[in-house]
C-alpha cells in the first residue's frame, strides 16, 4: 500500500517543484532504520513484566529545530555505547531540523536540504494543549523542543500514555519521554520537512496574491477601456458620462447602473464581480490602484489585444493557483501517510497528536486563501470573458489550465490512430526499398538521364520529413522523463497533441513521399505525369495541408507551428526571443541541406530538367546564401537577446560569433567546390573556418546547451541532476557522437567511390540525427533550469503599463512574474553556469 502511496505522490507532483514536496521515500527509509534501532534497544532492556510491557505501544511527536546547538563540529548521531546500530540519514536525502548532517547533505540534491529556522512557539504549560506554530518566516530565531535538552544517555520510558489522552499531551514531552536520541531523528527530519514545505507554500501564496492583484487592477482598466472603445465604435459621446477619476470608478455610486444603455448589463456584471472579489476579504489582495500617476493611456492601446492578453493572464493565474492548491493537498496527504506508516511499523499511535499539533495549525491546512482566489478567478473570468456563465468559465479555465504534462499523459489514446500510423510507416518502408532498387537499375537510369538530380531532390525532401517523424520520439522521451515540454513550448494544454496524434502527420507525409518516389523510378515513362513532377506535387500537398485554414487536422497545432515559424523568420526584430524561437532556429540549422537545395529545385523546374543538365549546386552563389539563412536568423536572435539584456550579457555575442562562423564556413566550402575542389588557398580557408565552426559548436553543445562537463558530478563529466539517470551511459554516447558529427565535413577531404552529392546527403542525414539526439538533452536542461528556479507559469505581458515604472525599457508593459523561490541551490559553479545559459540560449 505504501509503495502505491509513494508512486501516487510522485505521479501527481509538479516536476518543476519536485524538490519542494515531502520526501516520502526518504522518510520511509528512515522509519525502517528507526524501527531496527528501536527493536534492538527494546530487546537489550530488562523486562520486569514481559507480558504487559510488550503488549503496549509507544508514542511520540516532536517539535522544533536543533537537538544540538549550532557548532562547527557535527554531532555524532548514532554513536551508542551498547552496540545498537545508529539511525543514519545517509541515502535518504533528509536533513535534521536546525542542524547540518553530513550524511544527509551528500544526498541533498534529491530533495530540499537547506536548514530552515522556525519561529519560537508559545505553549500553554498549564493547559497542556497543542502549541500553535508561528509563521515560518526567514530570519526567525531557532528554538529547541523540550526533549532536545535530554541527555543522550537517558533511557526512555516504555510505559505509553493511554491512547485517549495522547492528543492532549504535548508532543515534545511524548518524544522526549519515550524515544532516545537516535529515534528522535525521525521527528527532527519530519519537522524539517514540515518547516520547508510551509515556508515554500507561504512564499508561493504571497506571490499568488500579488500576481492576482496585478491582474485584477488591469481588469478594472479593461472595463474602463471597453466603455471608451464601445463609445467610439458606436459614435455615442454620451455613453461614457464618467465624472469620477480613473482608478476610482469602480467604487463610484451608481457606476454600473446607467439605465437605457446597451452595455448596462455587462457593466453591472463586471462591477458585481469586483464586489464579489472584495467580499472574499483575501488579505493583501487589492482590486484597484488609486495612484493616478499609474493610470494608463487607453487611447494608445488596442482594446481587443488587451482583452486577449488579460484573458491569457487570468487563465495562467488559474493554472498557478490549481498547482499550488494541489501542492498543499498532496503534502498533507504525504504527512498523513508517513505517520500512518510510522504507527504501523513501530506499533504506536502518533498520527493524531503529531498531525494535530504540527500540521493542522499551518497554512497547509487552515489557510483558505487559495480556494478563495480560485473562486475569484472563476467569477472574474465569467464576468469578463463568458457573459456571466460560470459553468462555461470553469470549463474554459480547466481546459486551458490543466496541469502540464498530465493533460497528455491521461488522454485516452485511440487504437485506430496507432494502427493507421503503423500502416503509413509500413507502406513507407516498402516503397522506399522498392524505389531505391528501381533507381539503381541501369535501365531506369538510361530512361531517366536526370536521375541524379531527381534523387537529390527526393533526398532534400526526405531529411526534414524523417526529422519531423523522429521528433515524435523526442515527445515520448520527454514524457517518459517527466520533462514538461508542454510548458516549455507554451502549448495550449487543452489542444496539445499527444505523441501518437502527432505521429500521424509526418507518417502520412512520409508515406506520400515514399509512394511518389517509387512511382518516379519504377516506370518513369508509363505515367501521364512525368517522373520529375512528383517531388513538386508532394511539396504542394504538404503546404496546402499545413496552411489549410479549415478546423480540421488539429488546426490549433498547425497555427502554433506557423506562428512560431513566422517568429523565427523575423529574427527577433519585432518581438522578444523566446525558447521556442531559438529552438526552432537551431532545428532549421540542421536541415541546411534541404534549404540550400531549394535552388536546385527552382532551377530544374524552371528549365524543365533539360538534358544536358545545366543546374548544379556548385555553380550558383544562391546555394550558400540559402544555406546561410538559418544561422543568420539565429545571429539576429542573439543580437536581440543581447539588446534585451541591456547590453550586459556579452555571452550572447559569443553565441552570435558561433553562427557567424557557420555562415563563413558555408561560403568558403562553396568557393572550394566552385573552383573544382582544387587550390591550396581555398582549401586552407575552408578547413580553417570548418574547424573553428566545429570546435565552437561542439563545445557550446556540451557546456551551454547541455550543461555537461560539470566538476564534482556523480558521473564524471556530466552534471548533478540527470533526468535520464536510469540510462546515464547514453550521455557519454551522445557527447562522443555529437562531437564526431560536428566534424563530419572531413569526409570531403578524402577520395573514394562515393560521389560528392552522396557524401553531402550522408553528412546531412547524420547532422539531422545529431540534432534529434541534441533535442533530448537540450530540453532536459531547460526543464532542470525551470525546476531549479521553481518556475511553473509563464511570464505574460500585460496590456496596461504603469507609466511611473521605468523598470521595463524594452516593452514598456507590466508582466506577471513567475514562481521563483530557491530554497536549495545547486553547486556554485553549476548555478553560475545555469544563469549564463538561461540568458544565452
Amino acid at each position: 500500500m505504501h509503495r502505491h502511496t509513494a508512486r501516487y505522490l510522485e505521479e501527481n507532483e509538479v516536476d518543476e517543484w519536485r524538490k519542494a514536496y515531502i520526501n516520502y521515500r526518504g522518510l520511509k527509509k528512515l522509519i525502517k532504520r528507526v524501527d531496527e534501532h528501536y527493536q534492538r534497544r527494546k530487546d537489550n532492556l530488562p523486562e520486569p513484566d514481559v507480558g504487559a510491557q510488550r503488549s503496549r505501544t509507544k508514542q511520540l511527536f516532536w517539535r522544533g529545530t536543533a537537538i544540538f546547538p549550532h557548532t562547527n563540529d557535527v554531532p555524532n548521531y548514532g554513536g551508542t555505547d551498547n552496540g545498537i546500530p545508529p539511525v543514519s540519514l545517509k541515502g535518504t536525502g533528509l536533513t535534521l531540523a536546525g542542524t547540518h548532517d553530513r550524511e544527509a547533505l551528500q544526498d541533498a540534491h534529491h530533495h530540499i536540504s537547506s536548514p530552515i529556522d522556525l519561529a519560537p512557539i508559545t505553549r500553554d504549560e498549564e493547559a497542556g494543549g497543542s502549541s500553535l506554530p508561528q509563521a515560518c518566516a526567514s530570519g526567525a530565531k531557532p528554538f529547541s523542543p523540550d526533549y532536545a535538552s535530554l541527555p543522550s544517555s537517558q533511557v526512555p520510558e516504555w510505559v505509553i500514555p493511554d491512547r485517549g489522552k495522547l492528543s492532549d499531551k504535548n508532543v515534545d514531552e511524548i518524544i522526549g519521554k519515550h524515544f532516545d536520541e537516535q529515534e528522535r531523528n525521525f521527528f527532527l527530519a519530519l519537522d524539517h520537512e514540515v518547516a520547508n514545505i510551509v515556508q515554500f507554500y507561504e512564499a508561493r501564496e504571497r506571490e499568488a496574491i500579488d500576481r492576482l492583484s496585478t491582474v485584477v487592477v488591469q481588469l478594472g482598466d479593461l472595463a474602463e477601456h471597453r466603455r471608451e472603445y464601445k463609445a467610439h465604435e458606436h459614435g455615442d459621446q454620451h455613453a461614457f458620462p464618467w465624472p469620477f477619476p480613473r482608478r476610482g470608478y469602480r467604487n463610484a455610486p451608481g457606476a454600473a447602473e446607467e439605465e437605457g444603455q446597451p452595455e448596462d448589463l455587462g457593466d453591472q456584471r463586471r462591477a458585481k464581480a469586483m464586489e464579489h472579489v472584495q467580499q472574499l476579504k483575501i488579505e493583501h489582495l487589492y482590486t484597484e490602484d488609486n495612484d493616478l500617476a499609474n493610470a494608463p493611456d487607453l487611447h494608445s492601446i488596442n482594446y481587443k489585444v488587451a482583452k486577449r492578453k488579460l484573458r491569457a493572464a487570468l487563465i495562467e493565474n488559474h493554472r498557478g493557483l490549481e498547482i499550488l492548491n494541489n501542492y498543499r493537498i498532496l503534502n498533507r496527504t504525504g504527512f498523513i501517510k508517513i505517520l500512518k506508516k510510522f504507527d504501523k511499523t513501530l506499533g504506536v499511535t502518533i498520527l493524531q497528536p503529531y498531525y494535530t499539533q504540527r500540521v493542522m495549525n499551518t497554512p497547509l491546512v487552515f489557510s483558505d486563501v487559495i480556494p478563495k482566489m480560485l473562486d475569484a478567478v472563476v467569477e472574474l473570468y465569467a464576468s469578463y470573458f463568458a457573459h456571466g456563465d460560470k459553468k462555461r468559465a470553469r470549463q474554459a479555465l480547466y481546459l486551458h489550465s490543466a496541469a502540464s504534462q498530465d493533460t497528455l499523459d491521461k488522454r485516452k489514446l485511440d487504437g485506430r490512430v496507432a494502427f493507421v500510423t503503423g500502416v503509413f510507416l509500413g507502406v513507407s518502408l516498402c516503397a522506399i526499398i522498392e524505389g531505391l532498387r528501381a533507381a539503381m537499375d541501369p535501365r531506369t537510369q538510361e530512361l531517366l538521364p536526370v536521375w541524379p538530380n531527381l534523387l537529390q531532390l527526393y533526398g532534400a525532401e526526405f531529411i526534414p520529413t524523417l526529422f519531423a517523424l523522429l521528433f515524435g520520439f523526442n515527445l515520448i522521451g520527454w514524457r517518459s522523463a517527466r520533462i514538461n515540454a508542454l510548458f516549455i513550448f507554451e502549448w495550449d494544454a487543452g489542444n496539445a497533441l499527444s505523441p501518437l496524434q502527432y505521429f500521424q502527420f509526418p507518417a502520412f507525409f512520409l508515406m506520400l513521399l515514399s509512394i511518389f518516389f517509387w512511382i518516379s523510378f519504377s516506370n518513369p515513362t508509363a505515367s501521364a505525369i512525368t517522373a520529375t513532377s512528383w517531388p513538386l506535387i508532394w511539396l504542394v500537398i504538404v503546404l496546402v495541408l499545413l496552411l489549410n485554414p479549415l478546423p480540421i487536422m488539429h488546426l490549433s497545432g498547425r497555427l502554433w507551428f506557423m506562428y512560431s515559424m513566422l517568429r523565427v523568420l523575423s529574427g527577433g526584430i519585432f518581438s522578444r526571443v523566446e525558447f521556442r524561437d531559438f529552438f526552432l532556429g537551431d532545428e532549421l540549422n540542421s536541415v541546411l541541406y534541404s534549404i540550400s537545395n531549394l535552388y536546385l529545385m527552382g532551377c530544374e523546374y524552371n528549365r524543365h530538367f533539360s538534358v544536358p543538365d545545366t543546374c548544379s549546386t556548385t555553380k550558383s552563389y544562391w546555394v550558400p546564401v540559402l544555406g546561410s539563412i538559418p544561422p543568420f536568423l539565429r545571429l539576429l536572435q542573439c543580437f536581440r537577446r543581447y539588446r534585451d539584456s541591456d547590453y550586459a550579457v556579452r555571452i550572447h555575442l559569443l553565441n552570435a560569433g558561433k553562427y557567424a562562423s557557420s555562415i563563413l564556413n558555408a561560403f568558403f566550402f562553396f568557393k572550394y567546390r566552385h573552383n573544382g575542389m582544387t587550390g591550396v588557398e581555398n582549401k586552407a580557408l575552408w578547413i580553417t573556418f570548418a574547424t573553428i565552426n566545429a570546435l565552437s559548436t561542439s563545445s557550446w553543445d556540451l557546456t551551454m546547451d547541455w550543461n555537461l562537463l560539470r566538476p564534482n558530478a556523480k558521473y564524471p563529466l556530466l552534471r548533478s541532476d540527470l533526468a535520464y539517470a536510469d540510462i546515464w551511459p547514453v550521455y557519454y554516447f551522445a557527447m562522443i557522437t555529437n562531437v564526431m558529427i560536428r566534424f563530419v565535413w572531413v569526409i570531403f577531404l578524402f577520395g573514394g567511390p562515393a560521389s560528392i552529392p552522396l557524401r553531402s546527403f550522408i553528412a546531412a542525414l547524420l547532422e539531422m540525427l545529431r540534432r534529434w539526439q541534441w533535442n533530448f538533452i537540450r530540453l532536459e536542461n531547460e526543464h532542470l533550469g525551470n525546476a531549479d528556479s521553481f518556475k511553473i507559469i509563464r511570464n505574460l505581458p500585460l496590456p496596461y503599463p504603469k507609466l511611473s515604472d521605468d523598470d521595463d525599457d524594452d516593452d514598456d508593459v507590466s508582466s506577471m512574474f513567475s514562481f521563483h523561490f530557491v530554497s536549495k541551490r545547486p553547486p556554485k559553479d553549476e548555478q553560475q553556469h545555469y544563469e549564463e545559459t538561461t540568458r544565452t540560449n
